[in-house]
């Protein structure tokens, strides 16, 4: 079976070295890891990582920031990234549960609008973050977004969950659905057909007793999921490999 990692973060200060963790992923048969840098701190480190064969990444600014770059031509900002091995802008959008204030959280908003209109203009792919505020972020989407979305580590209600299959996004599980009643919630509403996997490594993980996720335990959220939907674990791996596949227009290996 052959697993994709869709989203994660490999990078300083919880990852210094990539080859062990590589070794370890590919022995449990992930093929594809997706590493994020969303903090332009650590784009430069995220994109020297990707020299390394299975692993591609994405570039965001995670909206907690959105104050320090709300005036940046995010074309301009975006552009000189922009690789064979760069797959989307993300995770970018909107994060209620840290920002409280009404006036930052409108920033975060002109922020996001200003990168999506970018990611038309560059034609990259978004990934999304919608951390309390995922009806928001679905509106933002929904008006300016002509370029593919993935709602990274997705916890919207039922309506939410809908809306986003409706529009034609593509919902990102993290590995902690093995303990999350939401998590679970999400998969049974949006269905096998519209997910891939995640690790949000090092967050999420599978186990608590897990210290540092990474994409080895793919599996498990795996395994985890057929159980819950009551079907054979080689299914779950070929539909969400192909999925996360389709979605970031890499070619099967």
């Amino acid at each position: 079976m052959k697993w994709v990692d869709s989203h994660c973060h490999l990078h300083k200060p919880w990852f210094k070295k990539l080859d062990d963790v590589i070794e370890r992923s590919a022995q449990v048969g992930v093929e594809l890891i997706v590493n994020c840098a969303s903090d332009p701190k650590s784009f430069q480190e995220v994109v020297e990582k990707s020299s390394a064969d299975p692993v591609y990444h994405t570039l965001g600014i995670q909206p907690t920031l959105a104050n320090k770059f709300v005036n940046e031509d995010m074309v301009k900002f975006f552009e000189p990234f922009m690789d064979k091995k760069m797959l989307a802008i993300g995770e970018v959008g909107l994060d209620y549960y840290w920002v409280k204030d009404a006036k930052d959280q409108e920033r975060q908003r002109e922020l996001f609008t200003n990168i999506i209109k970018a990611s038309n203009e560059l034609n990259l792919p978004l990934v999304i973050h919608s951390r309390k505020a995922e009806s928001d972020c679905l509106d933002l989407l929904e008006k300016h977004a002509q370029t593919p979305v993935l709602v990274h580590s997705f916890d919207g209600n039922l309506v939410e969950t809908k809306r986003a299959v409706d529009l034609g996004y593509t919902i990102s599980v993290p590995t902690n659905v093995t303990i999350r009643k939401n998590r679970r919630k999400v998969v049974k509403r949006a269905g096998l057909e519209n997910i891939v996997l995640e690790t949000d490594s090092p967050f999420c993980a599978p186990d608590k007793s897990i210290e540092r996720n990474d994409p080895s335990t793919i599996p498990t959220a795996g395994k985890y999921i057929a159980k819950l939907l009551e079907i054979d674990v080689e299914e779950v791996a070929e539909v969400t490999t192909r999925n996360a596949k389709n979605f970031y227009s890499v070619q099967s290996k």
